[in-house]
């Protein structure tokens, strides 16, 4: 993004953060962008394109919550962190009780 503008945020002395706690600010500080100063050019094509073809479209910002055990990979949606949290937890568990021997 040629001539934008940046923000540079201090994190406290003692932070240290890991490799997933600096995405989560990532994606936090973007969508806070996204909702101040709107969405990037051509969305709105995307979004009248898609009506044009009969489909009826909402975006709203979710949270994605992911469990990794070898090569398995189980991956949740919620409005929330906790919620996001809770339905991962149910897939695990369902997962368990469909391949118990």
């Amino acid at each position: 993004m040629a001539g934008g503008q940046f923000i540079q945020v201090q994190l406290p002395e003692s932070a240290e953060p890991t490799r997933e706690e600096i995405e989560l600010l990532k994606g936090v500080f973007d969508a806070i962008v996204m909702l101040r100063f709107g969405r990037p050019r051509g969305a709105d094509d995307v979004e009248q394109a898609l009506a044009a073809d009969g489909w009826s479209v909402h975006a709203h910002l979710k949270w994605v919550a992911e469990a990794r055990r070898g090569g398995e990979l189980e991956e949740a949606t919620g409005g929330s962190r906790p919620e996001a949290i809770r339905h991962l937890q149910q897939l695990v568990k369902a997962d368990q009780v469909l391949s118990a021997p």
